[in-house]
């Protein structure tokens, strides 16, 4: 049986090229050995829309916090180790209490659609109070 990779937005993030506009966020991301069994993971290509969406909501100005409440993502097709991918995130809707956004992760050789998710987001008006622990309002 293979091993489980840990993947993480830190190691996405530093195999990722990005480009970002009001509302939009568009990223490529090389599928390295290191983040894959033998294909693009169901967890690295979740990972993507949860990090894109949320930096596609960043971009429309939420200064908020977010929580993430709903991620869904559809499967299509696979990517192997050495393709590139490109995703592509907008945010659909930002409201006072919730933000909405949508991505759609392409490979880039033949265009062919990988996945595509939505992903919903709280905005929360916290702080984290590290020195003692605490959320603060």
């Amino acid at each position: 049986m293979a091993s489980t990779k840990n993947i993480n937005r830190t190691t996405l993030a530093r195999k990722m090229l990005q480009l970002y506009f009001e509302g939009d966020a568009s990223f490529e991301n090389f599928v390295a050995k290191d983040l894959i069994i033998t294909n693009a993971t169901d967890g690295m290509l979740a990972s993507l829309v949860d990090a894109c969406g949320s930096l596609a909501i960043s971009t429309k100005g939420a200064q908020l916090s977010r929580l993430s409440t709903d991620l869904n993502i559809s499967y299509i097709a696979s990517a192997g180790c050495g393709d590139t991918l490109l995703v592509n995130a907008e945010c659909v809707n930002l409201g006072k209490a919730f933000a909405f956004a949508t991505v759609e992760v392409h490979n880039k050789a033949d265009g062919r659609l990988i996945a595509q998710g939505s992903h919903t987001m709280l905005m929360v008006n916290f702080h984290y109070d590290a020195e003692n622990d605490e959320i603060a309002k």
